[in-house]
């Protein structure tokens, strides 16, 4: 949170600079739109074949993008991006069945590079390079879940570093209005070590009576988005 802090005072020390400059390009812009995110779950991550198979590798998860951009030049901005994805997926396997619920939020803050002229062409290309941190949540419910999978409980739940690299195309409706056709992110997530109930099984690498750990490892996830833009 102190991090999330540092960047919002940031953005509103530029958006406040921002106000004081000429006239000859727009001042700040928001974004809002419907996003999906390609996410590299924890499958394959763990020492049990029966989670990794409910888990399955990559997910789309469904959801929304919200940014604020205060501009401080004609072609650069300060922005605090934040999304928000969610999937819910049932499973059924032979000592029973349950739920995954997956949720990613991603609170980032950084630079955008955009023609942010009062007058500018109709169609405008931009880049973000933006870095913050990322909660991951995956929670697997079932009244048989000690028998499916051989541990206790299964809720994870981290925050880790985070940081998104990519762009779109914005089209011009008006002065105020913008259509984002498309933005495309490489959003990379550097999840930490995770411990989640007790090993009631034995397996090859944890015994009975121990927690049961998730390794942590960098997670490269894909982020798509459509919207409008105001000004």
């Amino acid at each position: 949170m102190k991090r999330l802090a540092v960047i919002v005072s940031s953005l509103l020390l530029f958006v406040s600079t921002a106000f004081a400059q000429s006239d000859d390009y727009k001042k700040f812009e928001f974004f809002g739109g419907y996003s999906s995110l390609f996410f590299d779950s924890l499958s394959g991550d763990t020492s049990n074949s029966a989670i990794n198979d409910v888990l399955g590798e990559k997910q789309n998860l469904r959801g929304l993008n919200l940014a604020v951009t205060g501009n401080f030049h004609k072609y650069f901005g300060a922005k605090f991006d934040y999304s928000l994805h969610l999937r819910e997926d049932n499973f059924s396997r032979p000592a029973g069945s349950g739920t995954v619920d997956s949720t990613v939020q991603n609170f980032l803050g950084g630079i955008q590079i955009k023609n942010n002229s009062t007058d500018g062409p109709k169609f405008k290309p931009f880049g973000h390079a933006l870095f913050g941190v990322a909660t991951q949540k995956v929670d697997i419910d079932s009244p048989q879940l000690p028998a499916i999978f051989g541990i206790s409980d299964f809720h994870v739940n981290e925050t880790s570093f985070a940081m998104a690299f990519g762009g779109g195309i914005d089209i011009k409706i008006n002065d105020r209005f913008d259509v984002r056709a498309i933005q495309l992110d490489w959003n990379i997530i550097n999840r930490g070590d995770q411990q989640t109930g007790i090993v009631l099984v034995p397996t090859p690498f944890q015994t009975v009576g121990t927690p049961f750990f998730i390794p942590g490892r960098r997670v490269d996830n894909v982020r798509f988005g459509v919207g409008i833009v105001i000004h």
